[in-house]
């Protein structure tokens, strides 16, 4: 009887860590990754009046906004596990290493832009963001 209880409680433990070892290591990433898209979102849809109007002069918290994001976005791809970066079952969990890295110097880009470092349109970066990461950068369709 007592190695019954035994199997009983080391099955209880081995299906807690194995179930721990997943949230951890798969789910809360992908979950972290996904709400710094929607931070993107949220960044870019809220400003886009003053983002595109290259003219207008941005606030720095909005610039620095912009390039933390950024950086965030990176720092939040890199901690996702390979196999949620590459799986293929009909359809992508996440962008690519390429798209992540181009919407990153776009933020970085349109941050620029608003310093005054480049005389160019915000609009066309603003667009690429959203067709790289797949989320609503602007209120057109």
């Amino acid at each position: 009887m007592s190695s019954s209880a035994f199997v009983t409680v080391v099955t209880g433990v081995s299906v807690f860590v194995l179930g721990q070892l997943i949230v951890k290591g798969a789910i809360e990433p992908y979950i972290s990754f996904r709400e710094q898209l929607g931070k993107i979102s949220n960044l870019l849809l809220c400003n886009q009046a003053k983002i595109v109007n290259s003219g207008s002069n941005l606030k720095p918290e909005i610039i620095h906004d912009l390039k933390d994001s950024a950086a965030q976005l990176m720092a939040k791809y890199s901690t996702l596990p390979f196999y949620i970066k590459k799986l293929h079952i009909g359809f992508r969990l996440v962008p690519s290493a390429t798209e992540i890295l181009g919407a990153a110097r776009n933020l970085n880009y349109i941050a620029s832009i608003h310093e005054g470092k480049t005389g160019e349109n915000p609009s066309k970066h603003l667009e690429e963001i959203g067709h790289m990461l797949k989320i609503p950068t602007t209120y057109s369709s």
